[in-house]
């Protein structure tokens, strides 16, 4: 298959990258500029890929790639998809998630309309629900309760009208939450990791700041939510919406009381009032039914090995 991903050196974009290429497709990154700053992406991977430039919010630039790319499937992972950051710049994150997933559908439709779009989305615009309601299967309301949420849960409309109207042939997703080796430290598991990296080179007194403990989320592992997308773009069905998700809850006093005990050494719990969201949901967990289904993809990493993974990371990190 020819395949192309926006966002390509993102976190996610560089493991579905060696995903793709490790199952024999033919690969177009897309970058917003020059693609020098990979983390986890091997030179000899880098080499075997397509790079294209072109910002998603501009329109003509998408025209271009699409077209010379043709691809089988596209995967568009460029977002903003930090909430903190959403926070401080709502108008700039709805414009990013939605016009930008607005701008690749109108390029698929001039240039790639047999191909199908894997919209990745975010199971944050589930929102807050009650416990009775879990775990979540993607016929629950949406709540989206932060701008972040808000955009994406714009964006899945959008991807789907193009879809219900016959003008592209998309699915999009309701990605839960995943980490793994290098992932931003403004998200908590990699965040926590970095610290008790820190912590064991001496670089950090053994006190690690944190937010909200008790709150549960359903995680992955990025390679296995890497796994989950190419299946999609090779089996998923053009107008639904999949959760990716694990099916089980883990609460973040759990990943960082396992990132601790990887140190090996007491290590002080702080709260920072500075890393509370103003509003957070205590717990979220998804049903994974309708992607094993479809597509018959089972996530293979435990928690353990991915969070070992993603302290080893930054326990070898330069610097």
């Amino acid at each position: 298959m020819r395949a192309l991903v926006t966002g390509a050196d993102g976190f996610v974009g560089q493991w579905l990258l060696r995903e793709l290429l490790a199952h024999g497709d033919e690969v177009t990154g897309v970058t917003r500029g020059d693609h020098t700053r990979l983390t986890t992406l091997p030179t000899e991977a880098a080499t075997q890929i397509r790079w294209l430039s072109a910002d998603i919010l501009d329109l003509d630039a998408l025209v271009n790639a699409v077209s010379e790319a043709r691809p089988d499937a596209i995967y568009h992972l460029a977002a903003q998809a930090s909430v903190a950051e959403s926070l401080r710049d709502p108008a700039g994150t709805v414009d990013t998630n939605v016009m930008g997933t607005a701008n690749l559908l109108e390029a698929t439709r001039a240039k790639a309309p047999e191909a199908l779009v894997v919209a990745v989305g975010s199971a944050e615009i589930y929102g807050s629900v009650e416990p009775n309601e879990l775990p979540l299967n993607e016929s629950a309301p949406l709540h989206p309760n932060n701008p972040y949420a808000g955009s994406k849960a714009a964006a899945e409309m959008v991807a789907l009208q193009y879809a219900q109207t016959g003008w592209a042939r998309v699915l999009a997703t309701r990605s839960f939450n995943h980490t793994g080796p290098g992932q931003s430290v403004t998200f908590a598991a990699a965040g926590f990791a970095k610290q008790c990296a820190d912590i064991t080179r001496g670089k950090q007194a053994p006190v690690l700041q944190h937010g909200n403990l008790s709150a549960q989320r359903d995680f992955l592992d990025v390679r296995d939510v890497a796994s989950a997308y190419r299946r999609l773009g090779e089996r998923g069905e053009s107008g639904s919406v999949y959760n990716v998700c694990s099916g089980r809850a883990v609460s973040m006093r759990e990943i960082v009381e396992e990132l601790i005990h990887l140190v090996g050494l007491p290590v002080e719990l702080r709260q920072d009032p500075q890393r509370m969201r103003p509003v957070d949901t205590p717990v979220i967990v998804g049903d994974p039914s309708r992607i094993r289904r479809d597509t018959g993809w089972q996530p293979q990493l435990p928690l353990l090995r991915t969070l070992r993974d993603l302290y080893d990371y930054f326990l070898k990190e330069d610097g």
